[in-house]
């Protein structure tokens, strides 16, 4: 028990170490690449640029980008559970994804008690745009050709082919962009 937490310790602090290096590359082409090699799947033609993930003790396997996907500069993602990012979606600098809720089980904490760890997957689909600023919570699936505003709160699902707006998110007008 003692060595496979330790086991599981190393292989967090590499993962850790790993992703800081990543953020050194300069290219945005290069650095999805990079993370295709450590065990993300990546499509054709994204475009990652400095970001920062978090709580990597599955490493980069929950991360799943399409093709033509562009994570803008200064995002947070959180792969404790499931990421994807349908082919074409965007995300404007300073998005978060956050895929769990954790008021302190590691250190017990008796908030627990009433708000227990959950995680939950994060989808946002095709053509996507995500607004500067905006925060997509845990269990969230963005339809296809959605666009959030800046600074949004998304915490539930969002229809597809619509503008959504506010905190928390809420549809504010359908879009009628026809897409072949």
């Amino acid at each position: 028990m003692l060595i496979d937490a330790m086991i599981a310790r190393v292989r967090n602090a590499t993962f850790l170490i790993i992703e800081k290096l990543l953020r050194w590359c300069i290219l945005p082409r290069l650095r999805a690449r990079l993370l295709a090699l450590l065990g993300a799947k990546i499509g054709r033609n994204v475009r990652v640029n400095e970001c920062q993930f978090i709580n990597l003790s599955r490493g980069f396997s929950n991360l799943t980008l399409g093709d033509d996907v562009y994570i803008g500069p200064g995002c947070l993602i959180d792969l404790e559970g499931k990421v994807l990012l349908a082919r074409g979606a965007t995300l404007s600098p300073r998005v978060s994804i956050i895929t769990h809720n954790d008021p302190g089980s590691f250190h017990d904490s008796p908030l627990t008690r009433d708000f227990p760890k959950s995680v939950g997957a994060v989808r946002i689909g095709e053509y996507c745009w995500i607004g500067t600023g905006s925060v997509v919570l845990s269990g969230v699936e963005i339809g296809d050709r959605a666009v959030v505003g800046a600074m949004a709160l998304v915490r539930c699902s969002l229809c597809s082919a619509a503008v959504h707006a506010g905190v928390p998110a809420r549809k504010i007008r359908p879009i009628d962009t026809a897409f072949d």
